[in-house]
């Protein structure tokens, strides 16, 4: 379905946009940006009336979402819909790295409940979950003894958790999994050393798959780097103040239609291209940090936290890759932890020097508290690793 069919679909009959629509619509930049906290709100009018009796006799899926900040969405799927939206991602999965359905896979989940119970493991034919909750090393190492014995092919997982995997099996000297051919990366944004960390250590190859729960799957890495849009499967748009407000319209979800839809990440769009791979298709370049990631200071002004991550960079670029992970808190307005996950123990004070010159680049001196961490653990409330955390409040003057 294309995202003129699906857009005139929803505002006709999904009473959350019939009431959007106070004015008539003439051409796409008319149907009004809409956001989670929007769909949150009026969450019983996002379901589309048509297929009320398969909600009755339970004939959807669920897929609840976790979020960057831990609030949830149920998603309602038809399973027929979900198929056709999942098939492209497929198909690019055998084309660049010969990945084919029956092949076993491991993957992680956050919630799934049987019986009233948290699952913790979820085995079927020919995949093998596991929940990512509370990954203590114990935890860890029972995962990876069922993973040896399943055997897997391939993997798909969130960075935090795969390099925290790598620390546990380098520390207790055991071999990695000699089956494994490629890891796909999803949920979390990954510096580029620590991408190649992963795929040194398993010998595989390892591609970005970024996506959410109400779409599924939105840009696929090729095998030379380019994150190409999924364009059978979403159409994808940037909007806001600086157009880089990521926007999706999915093409298939007619039970539960998002349609211009910003999802939180930011980033901008690339249409003319030559990517080496032969796809035409516009490729996403990501920002590392999401559109509520601010640095909040004391006169009530504010400034993004991507400042932080064109440090990294620099710091990267001038020591040869030295930051595998980072995560900073603000904890006052002017006052800030940072740890830090480095590949060479010996280059913490020149890290520290780099990091204080090219942040007083872009902002006014603050105290900086530097952790040099072996491992940074993703939250336990999302279940996701945030790099950037604000513990301050906006002040409105």
């Amino acid at each position: 379905m294309t995202k003129d069919k699906i857009a005139e679909y929803a505002y006709e009959q999904v009473p959350f946009y019939k009431d959007l629509a106070d004015k008539k619509i003439m051409s796409w930049k008319d149907y009004p940006i809409v956001d989670k906290n929007m769909v949150r709100q009026n969450i019983d009018s996002v379901f589309s009336p048509e297929y009320m009796m398969d909600h009755l006799s339970d004939r959807l899926e669920h897929v609840m979402t976790s979020g960057s900040t831990g609030d949830c969405l149920d998603i309602l799927w038809k399973k027929d819909q979900k198929i056709k939206s999942l098939t492209p991602l497929w198909i690019k999965r055998k084309k660049y790295y010969g990945i084919l359905p029956k092949d076993k896979r491991c993957y992680f989940f956050t919630t799934k409940i049987l019986d009233g119970e948290d699952l913790q493991i979820e085995e079927t034919r020919y995949g093998l979950g596991f929940n990512k909750m509370d990954l203590s090393e114990s935890k860890v190492l029972e995962i990876y003894n069922r993973m040896v014995e399943f055997s897997p092919k391939w993997m798909i997982v969130q960075p935090s958790i795969i390099l925290l995997f790598i620390n546990v099996i380098k520390a207790h000297s055991l071999p990695s999994l000699p089956e494994l051919r490629y890891i796909e990366l999803t949920g979390e944004r990954i510096t580029g050393e620590a991408k190649s960390s992963i795929a040194d250590f398993f010998r595989c190859k390892v591609a970005d798959q970024y996506g959410c729960y109400e779409a599924n799957s939105i840009a696929y890495e090729c095998p030379y780097g380019g994150l190409h849009v999924m364009t059978d499967n979403v159409y994808v748009e940037t909007a806001g103040e600086n157009e880089d407000d990521i926007c999706i319209t999915s093409l298939h979800n007619r039970v539960m239609p998002f349609i211009r839809y910003k999802i939180g990440d930011r980033g901008k769009i690339i249409h003319n291209h030559n990517c080496q791979c032969g796809s035409q298709e516009p490729i996403i370049e990501l920002n590392m940090a999401r559109e509520n990631d601010w640095i909040y200071n004391k006169d009530g002004t504010k400034c993004h936290s991507d400042l932080f991550c064109n440090v990294i960079d620099k710091i990267n670029l001038a020591l040869q890759q030295a930051v595998i992970q980072f995560q900073i808190i603000q904890k006052d307005y002017h006052e800030f932890d940072v740890y830090l996950v480095i590949d060479e123990e010996e280059e913490t004070d020149m890290i520290q020097q780099l990091f204080l010159e090219n942040y007083e680049k872009y902002q006014e001196k603050s105290r900086f508290h530097f952790f040099f961490v072996d491992y940074l653990y993703p939250s336990e409330k999302t279940g996701k690793l945030a790099w950037f955390i604000s513990n301050v409040e906006e002040e409105i003057l």
